[in-house]
């Protein structure tokens, strides 16, 4: 009688274990579901935040930086900022210069509800372009970008004037916008936000009447 008994509570020991077991387990599946289900839902789309400080990604010669850290580990001919903090290449998504991990980048997206850079650069007390300033024109093997938007297909003829102004071949920018009408072979820069070619002056990309 008492090995039937013992025989009997050692079996229900089992059971209550083999309970507990597949209880934990099931509560791991939910977890790691709507951990799973949540990511899905961010990398689909995530609203832009215009209360927070816009800081752009800045392209060096040493790398990308956000603000004075380097973002480690990018795709330099893929890498594209997509304002208020996000950026993404082709492996990674990265918000303030961090990777976003389970993040897809051929999924994600901003939705963003205006411009997310001023267009013309910071002021500064003598109203003029600090020549230093890091954010702009960025030249790869195959493109050439400014603030990490595509602006040319012919990196090879690409020409930073500076004060904002680039050209290539065929056309002449500023602030990564192309100026109508511009004839690039005689484009110079003067200072102070003014170029000028064979026919115009512009001042800030925009032709002085």
């Amino acid at each position: 009688m008492l090995t039937v008994r013992k025989s009997y509570y050692l079996c229900s020991l089992k059971i209550n274990k083999k309970e507990s077991i597949n209880m934990k387990k099931k509560n791991l599946d939910s977890l790691r579901h709507g951990c799973i289900v949540f990511m899905a839902a961010f990398s689909l789309s995530v609203p832009a935040q215009s209360t927070r400080q816009v800081q752009p990604y800045s392209f060096q010669q040493k790398g990308v930086f956000y603000g004075r850290q380097p973002v480690v580990g990018i795709d330099m001919s893929t890498f594209v900022d997509l304002g208020y903090g996000y950026a993404k290449d082709r492996y990674n998504v990265y918000f303030e210069g961090r990777i976003l991990p389970f993040v897809d980048p051929l999924t994600f997206r901003l939705r963003i509800p205006g411009g997310i850079y001023p267009d013309t650069y910071p002021s500064f007390p003598d109203e003029g372009y600090n020549p230093y300033y890091q954010e702009g024109y960025m030249v790869t093997s195959n493109a050439v970008l400014f603030n990490g938007k595509k602006i040319s297909d012919n990196p090879r003829s690409f020409r930073d004037l500076g004060w904002g102004y680039g050209k290539d071949n065929f056309e002449v920018y500023y602030m990564g916008r192309k100026i109508e009408g511009a004839m690039n072979s005689s484009f110079k820069v003067l200072k102070d936000g003014y170029a000028e070619d064979s026919f115009e002056t512009y001042y800030r990309g925009k032709v002085v009447k």
